[in-house]
């Protein structure tokens, strides 16, 4: 089977106030859509296409450095058309997962089951939801009483009664691959921002008389998505203690957790110890029963089994 995944990254992010485009800003060291990318391959998608618009010129260097396709939004009209757009790159896939260039935590883990739960029920459309405490400028998803989705109402065009519901879609979608091609052309734009919303596409999968299935994740920090530098400081904070606890559960000695950088490439042996206040970057490779000092920074370095580093020592950087 063929499954392929469209990144959407073709935004401006006004409200990062910066010259750099939204999904380059880097979460502890890597730019968001290379994050979003590497999260599909990890969870089996085989053929990635990121669709980019603004700044592309500096997005798609590092799209083909990594062996992914790319297309272009030139003008944003749309989640809907951001798909179309890349259309052509995923004609022969068996399935399209929809991903966001700018939600760096979400997991592999959360990925797979979307793709196992739309295979499981044979639906046409797999639409992951959660619950986040503040709903506002969320699409709301409806769900009939069957718990299937009625509909995906932007927050923009909802009613007072649908803003109660605090079910919420994440983007992040998963199609059958045989019908994308047709829920897009039945896509129009008669809401209030004139736009091709991806989400009008749970209405024309029901009038083709197939399913569009609500999969339900609690972790809605995960799924958040990064709009200015505050946010992107909180999904850096995240990741670096995701990567600091498992070093931990494997073994790793590492007395002050809150206060180390230590960044996805890094490979740490058992019984090791990282002092206060270290960063580690790159591929570095820190050996068994090592031990750094306090405020070492150690960057693309390979640290012998046993071997100490004093404190405040800089290794591997030019």
């Amino acid at each position: 089977m063929i499954t392929a995944a469209v990144i959407l990254a073709a935004g401006m992010g006004k409200r990062m106030k910066s010259d750099l485009p939204k999904v380059l800003h880097p979460v502890l060291a890597k730019p968001m859509v290379e994050r979003a990318a590497g999260v599909a391959e990890a969870a089996g998608v085989t053929e990635v296409t990121v669709v980019t618009g603004h700044g592309r010129d500096r997005v798609i260097p590092l799209l083909e450095a990594n062996g992914w396709n790319w297309a272009v939004q030139s003008s944003q009209l749309g989640t809907a058309h951001a798909v179309t757009c890349a259309l052509p790159k995923v004609e022969n896939a068996d399935e399209v997962v929809i991903l966001m260039g700018d939600v760096p935590l979400l997991r592999k883990e959360t990925v797979g089951e979307l793709i196992q739960a739309r295979r499981q029920a044979d639906a046409a459309l797999a639409v992951l939801t959660t619950t986040p405490p503040d709903v506002s400028g969320y699409g709301r998803v409806i769900l009939d009483s069957e718990g299937r989705i009625d509909r995906i109402v932007e927050d923009k065009d909802a009613t007072a009664e649908e803003k109660q519901c605090r079910v919420i879609n994440t983007g992040i979608m998963v199609f059958d691959g045989c019908v994308l091609a047709e829920v897009l052309s039945g896509i129009g734009n008669s809401n209030a921002q004139n736009e091709y919303y991806l989400t009008d596409a749970v209405e024309v999968v029901s009038r083709m008389g197939r399913k569009a299935l609500a999969v339900f994740t609690p972790n809605w920090q995960e799924v958040a998505g990064v709009n200015n530098p505050l946010q992107l400081a909180a999904c850096t904070s995240e990741m670096k203690r995701r990567i600091v606890e498992n070093h931990l559960l494997e073994g790793v000695v590492i007395p002050d957790p809150e206060s180390v950088w230590i960044e996805d490439d890094v490979v740490i042996g058992r019984g090791a110890v990282i002092g206060r206040n270290c960063r580690l970057s790159g591929d570095t490779v820190v050996g068994a029963g090592a031990v750094i000092g306090d405020g070492s920074i150690i960057d693309c370095a390979v640290i012998e089994p046993g071997g100490t580093i004093e404190e405040y020592s800089i290794i591997g950087v030019d």
